[in-house]
């Protein structure tokens, strides 16, 4: 894998980051989360559109609701953005969160949702979910799954299974297993595969899998390595692993040296990784949106501090309150 082209669509010294990509209508659409910093109170919602994936321009920004479930006027922390298309529309998933260190509040995120039906005019955000983090959903089958997370007591965030008719109206099925972002990937035999991010020392990658009817999650894969917001896409043939990985973790279970975060591509073969690919990144970094494009190139959305304080030395830059910058990759499989 080659990097083809590299853009920088969004750099005004605010941490902009999170970000989802999509193809709709012969249009591509981008959304990331603008806000102060990494935990940013009253953070927007910012979507872009380019007819060609080259140039792009500002469609709207949104701010969202408090979760009902929430004081009105609780400052709320948008983030990450997912686009879902259907073919005859478009939707976004995000998620508001307090930004306040509180559990209770942790354990009460508000996921929302917005519609199009033709790539201009968006619904206004609709909150779906309340208590968990739909990460990433998909449609499979006829259905709607998604492997949401939320905060419980003593284990700290755990992975299960959802399932919806509409993607609206959501069911918590299954534990997969201790962990919190985690990718869907459906494989051959009416399987279900999950990337899990675990956040146990030494919170390397699993992988979990599980036959219809998905009562029953076996690991059957380790990757050595700490791989966050993983994101799969199929390409060429090949199956792509997109994320950032974390060099290590002291014997506290701190990362080490957070500023030396890369956002990586990976090749997946079985339950094996292999390095394809490292982007340009530092610091506060990844979190992918992905397209595959009608020439069979791949574009990819992520965030990254690398072009930031470029003065300072390497070991004092990047950290979450930093400003991060809004690129789009395109990459040859």
């Amino acid at each position: 894998m080659k990097i083809l082209s590299l853009t920088k669509i969004q750099s005004d010294g605010a941490h902009n980051a999170f970000t989802g990509l999509a193809f709709f209508k012969n249009t591509y659409f981008v959304a990331f989360r603008h806000g102060e910093t990494h935990n940013a109170r009253g953070a927007h919602q910012i979507l872009m559109t380019s007819p060609d994936g080259v140039a792009w321009k500002r469609q709207a920004e949104t701010s969202f609701p408090t979760p009902s479930d929430l004081p009105q006027g609780t400052p709320m922390d948008l983030r990450d953005n997912y686009f879902l298309n259907l073919g005859s529309e478009l939707r976004i998933y995000s998620f508001n969160v307090s930004p306040l260190v509180d559990d209770e509040y942790m354990r009460a995120p508000g996921t929302t949702v917005q519609v199009t039906k033709d790539g201009v005019e968006w619904t206004a955000p609709r909150e779906i979910f309340s208590g968990a983090i739909l990460w990433k959903p998909i449609f499979w089958n006829g259905s709607f799954w998604c492997a949401g997370y939320r905060r419980v007591p003593v284990e700290g965030y755990v992975v299960e299974l959802y399932k919806s008719a509409d993607g609206f109206v959501w069911e918590r099925g299954s534990r997969i297993a201790v962990g919190n972002e985690t990718f869907l990937s459906p494989q051959s035999g009416n399987v279900l595969r999950a990337y899990v991010r675990n956040q146990n020392a030494p919170r390397h990658l699993e992988i979990w899998e599980a036959a219809s009817p998905f009562s029953s999650w076996s690991n059957v894969g380790h990757v050595p390595k700490i791989i966050e917001a993983p994101h799969i896409i199929e390409a060429a043939g090949r199956t792509f692993l997109f994320g950032r990985e974390v060099p290590g973790l002291d014997p506290s279970g701190t990362a080490l040296k957070p500023f030396l975060s890369r956002s990586k591509v990976w090749e997946v073969d079985g339950c094996r990784v292999s390095e394809v690919l490292e982007l340009p990144s530092l610091g506060d970094t990844s979190y992918f949106g992905t397209v595959v494009c009608p020439d069979g190139s791949i574009l990819a959305s992520y965030y990254s501090q690398h072009e930031r304080e470029t003065n300072t030395p390497l070991e004092m830059r990047g950290g979450n309150d930093k400003p991060a910058d809004v690129f789009i990759a395109r990459l040859e499989p």
